[in-house]
């Protein structure tokens, strides 16, 4: 289980690039973001649910079935989206190859590692949630309010971030949301350090927080993979292999780190926040904010695909 949805994770994101290019593709990869962030935020929830209807094994039924279906329609309906010309051979030479490349580009590296440390905040959230709610603020019934209310922004940011990115370029987009973000959770962090923390402002900034997450971590994705079309795949492996064992591990200190207060996963989601921007400065910082860039070949690509 854990090894098909690797594969899918890393799938989702090179078709994503073979199809599309620039605000296009970034308007696509918000979607495809906005799933994959909602899925850990929303699964106690729905398993929860299928647990009202049956014991632990329905949960596995459940997933087979819908497993099934997937396969069903992927095997029917899901082209080959890999350009002729970006087709390599299955030798390792050509695969560490095409890994040297990912690491060598100075976007490619410098936004996965922007996108990892962004992402560590979620990994903390996840972590941490459930023993602030329970122990921090004693609300457990809340819970899957609580979930809710911090879900939706997030789902309508990356809803967002996929009808203005075309209009404002994915550069001023994700820059101003990562900038965002930052501000959002240092102010986050000031009122609990001061002792102001209630249920209510952990819900609307944290809420805040998602939102602008979910702007920022759809455009840093892109902007990893902008120049990585003729090895889309070894790259969104590479990119995910990074983002998700080096968010896991930062995410998981920061869930440590509780002491029956929310101060130790505020603080260390602003700490992921500004380490996040920083990345970025010093990546690209030339271009921050940049509006889009005039091009000769039309963003998307989809067309030739049918």
């Amino acid at each position: 289980m854990g090894a098909s949805a690797a594969v899918t994770r890393v799938l989702v994101v090179a078709m994503v690039r073979d199809l599309f290019e620039a605000e296009a593709m970034a308007r696509v990869m918000s979607l495809v973001f906005m799933v994959f962030m909602l899925v850990p935020v929303l699964a106690p929830n729905i398993g929860q649910l299928i647990l009202l209807f049956g014991d632990w094994r329905a949960i596995f039924a459940v997933i087979a079935v819908y497993a099934v279906i997937m396969l069903s329609w992927s095997w029917s309906r899901l082209p080959e989206t890999l350009h002729p010309e970006f087709r390599r051979p299955l030798d390792w030479r050509d695969t560490i190859g095409a890994i040297a490349m990912t690491v060598r580009d100075r976007q490619s590296r410098g936004y996965t590692l922007a996108m990892t440390i962004s992402f560590s905040a979620l990994v903390a959230y996840i972590s941490s949630i459930q023993q602030i709610i329970f122990d921090a603020f004693h609300e457990g019934q809340y819970i899957g309010i609580v979930f809710a209310c911090i879900a939706a922004p997030m789902a309508l940011a990356s809803y967002l971030n996929s009808r203005v990115v075309g209009q404002y370029g994915l550069r001023r987009v994700g820059h101003s949301a990562a900038l965002a973000f930052m501000v959002v959770t240092a102010v986050h962090a000031a009122i609990a350090l001061a002792g102001f923390e209630t249920l209510w402002t952990f819900i609307i900034f944290q809420g805040l927080t998602m939102g602008c997450f979910a702007f920022t971590s759809s455009n840093l994705g892109t902007l990893a993979m902008e120049n990585m079309a003729p090895i889309a795949g070894t790259a969104s492996s590479v990119q995910g292999v990074v983002s998700t064992i080096g968010a896991a591990a930062i995410g998981f200190v920061i869930g440590q780190a509780f002491d029956g207060t929310d101060l130790p996963f505020v603080v260390g989601t602003a700490l992921c926040a500004a380490g996040g921007f920083l990345m970025i400065v010093l990546t690209e910082p030339k271009r921050l904010f940049a509006p889009i860039e005039p091009r000769e070949e039309p963003p998307c690509l989809a067309e030739d695909f049918g």
